[in-house]
C-alpha cells in the first residue's frame, strides 16, 4: 500500500493519472484567479487586502475603487484609458508593467491567453 501511495498520490497532484496520461489543466477563471486572492477582492463584502476590489471590473472606470489609494501611475493611466474593456484588461494581464509603467503591483503578467480569457470572464460575472 505504501508503494501505491508513494507513486499514485504525487502523480495525481502533478496532474498525471496512474496510466501516465496528462490530465487537462483547469482553466476556470476562479481557479486561475486564486493567485490574486492574496491581494485583490472580488466581492465588496471581503475586506483587508492590499489591492483594489475587482468586483464587476469590466466596463468600470479605471482606478475607481473608492476604498483604494491608487498609485500615481494608475491615476495617470486612468486619464488615458477611462474604462476597463476586455482588450485593455487582456493587455494589462499579459504585462502590467508595460501597460502601466511604475505601477506598484507585485504581479508580472500571464503569458497564457486562455488563462487571461478565463480571468476576464470570471471578473465579468456576478459573484
Amino acid at each position: 500500500m505504501r508503494v501505491f501511495a508513494a507513486v499514485i498520490i504525487p502523480a495525481v497532484f502533478a496532474g498525471v493519472s496512474a496510466a501516465g496520461s496528462a490530465q487537462p489543466v483547469n482553466r476556470s477563471g476562479e481557479s486561475v484567479f486564486q493567485r490574486s486572492y492574496s491581494c485583490h477582492l472580488v466581492n465588496k463584502r471581503d475586506a483587508g487586502l492590499s489591492g483594489s476590489c475587482l468586483d464587476r471590473l469590466l466596463g468600470r472606470a479605471v482606478a475607481s475603487d473608492p476604498d483604494f489609494a491608487y498609485s500615481k501611475a494608475f491615476k495617470d493611466f486612468a486619464k488615458r484609458h477611462p474604462r476597463w474593456t476586455r482588450p485593455l484588461l487582456d493587455r494589462f494581464l499579459a504585462n502590467p508593467d508595460q501597460l502601466v509603467p511604475g505601477n506598484e503591483m507585485g504581479f508580472f503578467g500571464l503569458d497564457d491567453g486562455e488563462e487571461r480569457a478565463a480571468i476576464i470572464a470570471y471578473l465579468a460575472a456576478d459573484k
